[in-house]
């Protein structure tokens, strides 16, 4: 459609979110319908996926197809790109040492107080927050291997395909050749990564774990290794729930990282991911 002439920035930032508002509608549209007639845990699992494709992962390739300059929209969001196997194996060895870190960050965001102005704002956000625990839990819920495979592949697996493939595929793409600027790209990125989640809880550590999967991204030039890390960092809640820890979807109170073991955890996995990060962040392929 677009392919006789090179689009503007505004023309790509109107398809970009022209895609992810239609995927919006549709998944609000066909998941409303199918969920009067699909009960049932497993049933509600499939929704998860299906939920996933439409809101991110379709209009990720459409937008692919209709802004990218090559024949095929897969390899315009990077995914034709290869990555080694060592490399894939040093990510998940840093998203699993930067998550005591990450844990008290969140800790930190889910204790913040708003003024007294602004305490009905703040009751509306705890609100979403408690709702969106519940639909965790609920996606969580269920018994055996069987289930923990779904589950794995529900809520770890094709969250990360479809939300890496429009969040840093897409939209990391087209801001840094928008702004000409990788951090203000990453950065702004990993900001809407957060914010379109709806969760004011997790705005902060999302934000960082944005940011860390789009500088992935960035250094790699392949989109595969911010999938792996992405759903790393999702597949670590359903394992906890898996092996029956009641509280891997709570956040810990931000008192009980005074306790040594935590200080010791923290540290010990930032002076990690310090060691693997600079085989992964190192200068990036569009840098040489």
């Amino acid at each position: 459609m677009f392919k006789n002439r090179e689009l503007s920035s505004a023309e790509k930032l109107f398809v970009i979110v022209l895609c992810i508002c239609l995927g919006f509608l549709c998944n609000a549209f066909i998941i409303g319908t199918l969920y009067q007639y699909m009960q049932g845990e497993i049933a509600y699992k499939i929704l998860l996926v299906l939920s996933s494709v439409l809101t991110f992962g379709l209009p990720a390739v459409a937008a692919a197809a209709l802004i990218g300059n090559e024949k095929n929209p897969f390899a315009h969001i990077k995914l034709t790109n290869g990555v080694k196997i060592g490399k894939i194996l040093i990510a998940i060895v840093f998203m699993l040492s930067i998550i005591p870190a990450i844990e008290f960050v969140a800790s930190l965001n889910a204790s913040y107080s708003f003024p007294e102005s602004m305490k009905s704002i703040e009751e509306y956000f705890r609100s979403i927050d408690a709702s969106a625990m519940e639909a965790t839990q609920r996606a969580l819920a269920g018994s055996g291997v069987g289930m923990f495979v779904l589950n794995l592949v529900a809520l770890a697996i094709t969250p990360a395909i479809c939300e890496e493939m429009f969040f840093r595929g897409i939209l990391q793409n087209y801001l840094v050749g928008a702004t000409k600027n990788k951090h203000v790209a990453i950065l702004l990125t990993a900001l809407i990564f957060s914010a379109i989640h709806m969760q004011f809880s997790g705005l902060l550590p999302r934000f960082i774990l944005g940011a860390v999967l789009g500088y992935m991204f960035y250094s790699s030039g392949s989109l595969w290794l911010s999938i792996v890390a992405h759903a790393t960092n999702n597949a670590l809640v359903v394992c906890a729930a898996f092996l029956g820890y009641a509280s891997a979807t709570e956040i810990p109170n931000v008192s009980s990282f005074w306790d040594p073991w935590w200080i010791v955890a923290i540290l010990i996995g930032l002076a990690i991911s310090v060691v693997v990060g600079r085989k992964i962040f190192g200068r990036s392929q569009y840098d040489r």
